[in-house]
């Protein structure tokens, strides 16, 4: 992370307290070819639909809007950008909802700096990034929730909806595309999907890696095999 070389294309902060814009522009502006800021709603969404940033870092409370009407309207219009929000807030309906509103990550403002560019380095990679805090409250959130909707599981910083999850053990469990497509009412095609787009999400190169992944992270026991 010491590396400062530009490695990234452009940012966007939008953020009320220019002070705290300026702190985050000191911390990771090296990172970025192009850093912009925004102090509203309005002015945030104007300025990314003008420059199309790669990642965009919102602050859940701002003084024409919340941040996860905000990162609705972004995730809408630039479906490609990513997406930091960070907040004061420790309240779980506050992460809860940036979470449902599609944003790639969330750190709230008490973390130290280390964790705040671990954030950045994770979503500009393509991951997803949620701090200690706020992936509690998640989890206790979905824990008990059946809603396939809503994303149930934050596993090694990768959210996963319950049908993915049941896919995995599947594939753990050595069934052919055909067995978990009857097991899940999946067409084979969409089963293919799911499962490339797994092993993509995780860094598996092939089924022994996802097994790899699933017992590492408790989705599976050995004796489950």
């Amino acid at each position: 992370m010491e590396n400062k070389s530009k490695q990234y294309n452009k940012v966007l902060v939008i953020d009320d307290h220019k002070m705290v814009a300026n702190g985050i522009k000191f911390l990771i502006g090296d990172f970025f070819k192009e850093f912009y800021m925004a102090h509203d709603g309005a002015s945030g969404i104007s300025i990314a639909l003008q420059q199309f940033p790669d990642l965009i870092i919102v602050d859940y409370t701002l003084p024409d809007t919340n941040g996860d009407l905000l990162v609705k309207e972004i995730k809408y219009k630039l479906p490609d950008t990513r997406v930091l929000a960070y907040s004061f807030s420790y309240s779980a309906d506050s992460i809860v909802k940036m979470l449902q509103s599609g944003v790639n990550g969330y750190v709230i403002k008490k973390e130290d700096d280390d964790e705040f560019l671990q954030a950045i380095h994770h979503l500009m990679l393509g991951r997803e990034y949620f701090c200690k805090e706020a992936r509690n409250h998640i989890i206790n959130r979905f824990s008990s929730n059946g809603d396939e909707l809503a994303f149930k599981h934050l596993i090694a910083n990768t959210r996963f909806s319950g049908k993915e999850l049941e896919l995995i053990k599947l594939l753990c469990r050595q069934m052919t595309t055909k067995e978990i497509g009857n097991h899940l009412h999946l067409s084979e095609r969409t089963v293919e999907q799911y499962r490339s787009n797994i092993a993509r999400r995780i860094g598996a190169k092939n089924v022994a890696g996802i097994i790899k992944f699933a017992l590492q992270n408790g989705i599976i026991q050995l004796d489950e095999l």
